[in-house]
């Protein structure tokens, strides 16, 4: 289990570049990790996940990889391996398909295209959920990411903007051989169709042990996230009820924490949303977060010594 301190995101992902020839990266095929933020509608909260691709089997004479969804949700203290999808990549025709077994599927689904021009129309059946819209995606934009802004990977990788023909709730995001923004694998919820509040996305990759993809500092944001403290003493002392909350919360404060004068509240993205003076503030102090949409956040609050964060979820 690892902790977490969100700290803000202070680089501009996208770059765009000269339309130079790039060679065409698969998604790794082992060794690799991905962390993503999910959306439990059992629940009605948050949930991180990860992906991990360890080994393949055949299926109608075709060969496969395993995807696995791990999940330390509720047991804490163990970690639940379940077998989530197949994947199947053809590197020359730059597609990838998904059997979505966790959907009791059998059948082979394409879930990405890379061989389209921006403006061409594909379907993308394995990014279909419910009867909400259809699998029509247009690729509306290609750009390049210099990857060496992200995490250890060098490189320039090409980024994928696929928009639904039709309304169903998700775009395509992807960045080749790295990750899409929400999940690289189809994960969305099969009773509503699609994700309406837009929740899951990507916030970790990584591959034999190497960050190729994250939020400094790497190392705590990947991996299963957890409310928690960069320093032992104040661990689990900072309080925020109620939580989730959609108006106001009480945050109380660990004893003998010194503050700074500073409050800060961060979306998943490494977005700043909030920052408040408590320079004034007594160790027990009230917050109004009704201008926050509903989603994920990450409160920090720092001293000269020590840096405690906690996650905050908001509901309507």
């Amino acid at each position: 289990m690892k902790t977490i301190a969100l700290l803000p995101l202070l680089i501009t992902l996208l770059f765009s570049t000269s339309g130079k020839a790039q060679t065409y990266y698969p998604l790794p095929e082992e060794n690799a990790y991905w962390t993503v933020v999910e959306f439990d509608y059992n629940t009605g909260q948050y949930n991180d996940v990860i992906y991990t691709v360890d080994g393949d089997t055949v299926i109608n004479n075709l060969d496969y990889k395993i995807v696995y969804r791990l999940d330390d949700w509720p047991t804490i203290y163990d970690t639940i391996s379940t077998l989530h999808c197949f994947m199947r990549q053809n590197v020359e025709e730059k597609k990838i398909w998904f059997i979505r077994n966790y959907l009791g599927e059998t059948q082979e689904k394409l879930g990405y295209d890379l061989s389209v021009e921006v403006g061409d129309t594909v379907s993308l059946p394995a990014f279909h959920f419910g009867p909400y819209g259809d699998s029509l995606f247009y690729l509306e934009s290609i750009d390049s990411i210099q990857m060496d802004f992200i995490g250890e990977l060098a490189g320039i990788r090409k980024s994928y903007f696929f928009v639904p023909l039709l309304y169903n709730g998700i775009n395509l995001q992807f960045i080749e051989g790295i990750k899409d923004y929400r999940s690289t694998f189809p994960n969305l919820d099969n009773f509503f169709g699609f994700d309406p509040f837009y929740q899951s996305e990507t916030v970790c990759m990584e591959v034999s042990n190497t960050y190729w993809f994250g939020y400094e500092p790497y190392d705590n944001n990947c991996g299963f996230l957890v409310v928690g403290t960069d320093n032992p003493e104040f661990k689990n002392e900072l309080k925020v009820f109620p939580n989730p909350a959609s108006e106001m919360i009480t945050i109380q404060l660990p004893e003998g924490f010194k503050k700074s004068d500073l409050l800060t509240i961060f979306n998943t993205m490494g977005g700043l949303v909030m920052q408040k003076n408590i320079s004034t503030t007594g160790n027990s102090f009230a917050v109004n977060i009704s201008n926050l949409n509903q989603g994920l956040y990450f409160l920090n609050i720092n001293s000269l010594t020590t840096n405690i964060s906690v996650k905050l979820i908001v509901k309507p």
